[in-house]
């Protein structure tokens, strides 16, 4: 289910990115001609006014077409005062960054629905008598406890909190003791012989259970302030994944990541994880009922996209921006000197550089993507 989740979710970003510079565009008077799932042949389409909206046969994103976005374009005089060369920088700005900006909103949403409707455990409140964790081989294991059980009394002693647990079993190493289960509506008694050491090898009580902690939601006031400050808000999420994207890609670490491909160890923590990675991380937490992390990831995973896409690199919106504020700079002392404003920086400059940006995340990618088909990125989760 929660694969079938991220993808129609990512599905989802891929639109509203392209949304954001389709509702732009529109807005500023620009001719938007196509706005289209994927590349490639065209599998579905049907004509809205001026627009031809529908789905190509490559499911590798999205794209928006507005008339004159290239100077080499040749343009229909109808549409003279309607393409993008245009506009003035200010409006072509916004169109570019529009895409970018949609992250941003799905992550502060993503954010938002965490802390307002998940919740985070309440390090203040007592953690309950119901279990959350079964310790492989433990006395509690063999004796048949199961996920989900609650401890309602330990030898007939009750235990209305995992304190009371804790309590009822301190001092009885080594001893048998009676538990009573609630589960599935119904109450059971299991006999357990306690360990008599602990997992770090000190003497003590051990039954092996770990309890699920009491979840707090926040107030929706106090969830949007969270939301855009404090240690969870989009902004620090932000510059944690900026600084995390910068150490990902110096040269020491890409030449480390390419050089561990075929490492037949474990996966190690840093590294590259491509979007099928990603959904097997979110399927592992979701599987686990950990829905709250499920949502900071596809956060952490917007803003990611976002951070990327704004990257001064052609054929980046990023690239496309730092194209046009080149431009506007040079034309600027153009302007200071008395000469024409009218200086395009040569295609022939932005082309290589495209080349090689698309070229340096193909490989990125199928090196990645082989790594999360070998070794799962969601091996790397806590067991």
């Amino acid at each position: 289910m929660y694969v079938a989740i991220f993808v129609l979710g990512l599905i989802f970003v891929i639109m509203f990115h392209e949304f954001g510079h389709y509702a732009t565009a529109k807005l500023f008077g620009m001719k938007v001609e196509k706005f289209f799932l994927g590349f490639g042949p065209t599998l579905w389409s049907f004509r809205g006014g001026e627009t031809e909206y529908g789905v190509k046969a490559i499911p590798a994103g999205g794209f928006v077409k507005i008339v004159g976005m290239s100077d080499a374009e040749e343009v229909d005089p109808a549409d003279s005062g309607r393409t993008f060369r245009e506009q003035a920088a200010w409006k072509r700005t916004i169109v570019l960054v529009a895409g970018s900006a949609t992250h941003f909103v799905v992550a502060a949403g993503l954010v938002f629905a965490a802390l307002a409707f998940v919740g985070l455990p309440d390090p203040d409140a007592p953690a309950t008598n119901t279990i959350e964790v079964v310790v492989e081989g433990s006395p509690a294991d063999r004796a048949g406890v199961a996920l989900g059980d609650r401890i309602t009394a330990v030898d007939g002693r009750p235990t209305p909190d995992f304190d009371a647990v804790r309590d009822a079993l301190a001092g009885r190493a080594g001893e048998t003791v009676a538990l009573r289960l609630e589960r599935d509506g119904g109450e059971r008694e299991l006999s357990v012989q306690l360990a008599s050491q602990l997992p770090d090898g000190t003497a003590g009580a051990f039954l092996g259970v770990g309890p699920a902690a009491v979840v707090r939601t926040l107030p929706v006031g106090e969830a949007l302030r969270s939301t855009v400050s404090g240690d969870l808000s989009i902004f620090s999420i932000a510059v944690a994944n900026l600084r995390g994207l910068g150490q990902a890609f110096s040269p020491a670490a890409l030449a480390e990541w390419f050089g561990s491909v075929d490492d037949p160890g474990p996966r190690q923590a840093d590294g590259p994880v491509s979007l099928v990675g990603v959904g097997q991380t979110v399927n592992a937490l979701g599987q686990s009922g950990d829905v709250f992390n499920v949502l900071l990831l596809l956060a952490l995973l917007n803003i990611t996209l976002g951070t990327l896409n704004m990257l001064p690199l052609p054929p980046l919106d990023g690239g496309h921006l730092a194209v046009l504020l080149i431009e506007e700079g040079v034309n600027g002392v153009r302007r200071l000197r008395g000469r024409s404003a009218s200086w395009r920086l040569d295609p022939s400059v932005v082309t290589p550089i495209a080349l090689a940006v698309i070229l340096f995340f193909v490989v990125l990618s199928l090196t990645a993507l082989y790594v999360d088909l070998v070794k799962p990125a969601s091996d790397l989760l806590p067991r």
